[in-house]
C-alpha cells in the first residue's frame, strides 16, 4: 500500500514527511524500503517522548497537559509542525499508547490517532486497538496511517 503513495507523490510531483511517536519510526522504516521513496520522502522525527514532542516538533506543552499526548489535538499539531519542518506537501503523524499501561485517564492503553496535513486541511482519525503484541499495534497503526492518507488524499 505504501507503493500507491509513493506511486501518488511521483506523480504529482509532491512530497512527505512523518511524525511518529509510538510506532517508533516504523511508518518511516516501510517507505525507505521502496526504491525511489528519496525523491518523495524528506524524513521523518520520532518523537516518543514529551520532551521531544515539545522541544523538537514544537507542540504545545499546554496541549499535552490538557488533552494527553495521545489525542487529536496533539497529533494534529505534530502533524502541521513536521510539514513545516521538513517543508512538504503532506505530511503524517501517529501517537498513541501501545500499553501495557496509560499515561493517565485522557487515554486509554489501545487509543491513537493519526493526522494528515496538507495546503488544504487537516484529516484526522480516531481508533483504539487493543493487545498485548505491541508490535502488532505498531503494524495496525501503520496501516490505518497509509489507509487514511489513501482515503483522504488519494482517494481511490
Amino acid at each position: 500500500m505504501i507503493e500507491k503513495i509513493i506511486n501518488f507523490l511521483l506523480k504529482n510531483n509532491k512530497t512527505i514527511s512523518f511524525a511518529e511517536s509510538c510506532t517508533g519510526g516504523s511508518l518511516s522504516s516501510i517507505i525507505t524500503k521502496v526504491p525511489g521513496a528519496s525523491k518523495v520522502f524528506n524524513g521523518s522525527i520520532v518523537s516518543y517522548s514529551h520532551y521531544s514532542k515539545t522541544e523538537i516538533l514544537k507542540v504545545d506543552k499546554e496541549k499535552i497537559n490538557k488533552y494527553s499526548a495521545v489525542s487529536q489535538e496533539v497529533a494534529i499539531e505534530m502533524a502541521i509542525n513536521v510539514r513545516e519542518q521538513f517543508k512538504t506537501d503532506y505530511s503524517i503523524s501517529i501517537t498513541g499508547n501501545a500499553g501495557p499501561t496509560t499515561d493517565g485517564i485522557k487515554s486509554k492503553v489501545g487509543d491513537y490517532y493519526v493526522a494528515i496535513s496538507h495546503s488544504e486541511g487537516i484529516y484526522t482519525q480516531y481508533n483504539n486497538f487493543l493487545t498485548n503484541n505491541r508490535d502488532e499495534f505498531i503494524q495496525v497503526s501503520v496501516s490505518e496511517s497509509i489507509k487514511l492518507f489513501i482515503d483522504k488524499i488519494i482517494k481511490q
